[in-house]
């Protein structure tokens, strides 16, 4: 056994970054505070899309490529799933399962409205019904959301409870294992994609954002 660097840091900024911006847009929804659910809304959405790009290009355990199986294969290595390091089973399709609600929780706020005082930026390019649509979606997948978060969260505990580090490596990235090091990539990289959406975000509503305001 030895120790290795199983999650890189991009992995640990966006898993803990991303618990603490669903709390905000919760919280900023609840007391409508529209403008700030937005804000963090796009720096949330910044570090999801640049969390999509890492997982074509950055550490080894942070790829899709890694830790995606095909049902087949799921149902093949079962048991051995578990030998892997990083996600492996079904644990990676809860990861793409919460990134891609993610994605579709961010789509579809840009095309609601309050019916008072805020609409999204898509409002206008899209016909009632599926701004309707939108809404209802937007809300209901909060709730999914919810459900599914706490089915992490539970099986995180559940690895507490083993002992056998996980929960201890998505805080200080280290794992005991027999495993091979993995290749793990600069974190600058992974910051650099944040910043370039987030400028992206920044050029396109960001006057908007500041009127509202």
């Amino acid at each position: 056994m030895k120790v290795i660097q199983l999650w890189d840091k991009a992995i640990r900024i966006y898993h803990w970054s991303q618990l603490l911006l669903l709390a905000g847009l919760w919280f900023s929804a609840e007391q409508e505070y529209l403008v700030v659910h937005q804000v963090l809304a796009y720096t949330l959405a910044a570090l999801l899309l640049s969390r999509l790009v890492w997982g074509f290009v950055g550490s080894e355990t942070a790829r899709f490529a890694h830790f995606l199986q095909s049902p087949a294969q799921l149902v093949r290595m079962w048991n051995k799933a578990k030998y892997g390091i990083g996600h492996k089973g079904l644990s990676g399709y809860m990861s793409l399962a919460l990134m891609l609600l993610l994605a579709l929780q961010f789509i579809s706020g840009l095309m609601t409205t309050d019916d008072v005082m805020t609409e999204g930026p898509l409002y206008g390019a899209v016909s009632s019904d599926w701004s309707s649509f939108a809404s209802w979606f937007h809300h209901n997948n909060f709730n999914l959301l919810l459900a599914l978060i706490a089915v992490h969260v539970v099986a995180a505990l559940f690895h507490g409870l083993k002992k056998d580090g996980v929960l201890g490596a998505m805080l200080h990235g280290k794992l005991e294992s027999e495993a091979e090091q993995p290749a793990v990539k600069s974190t600058f990289w992974y910051l650099l994609l944040v910043l370039v959406f987030a400028g992206i975000f920044a050029l396109w509503q960001g006057m908007a954002l500041y009127q509202q305001w």
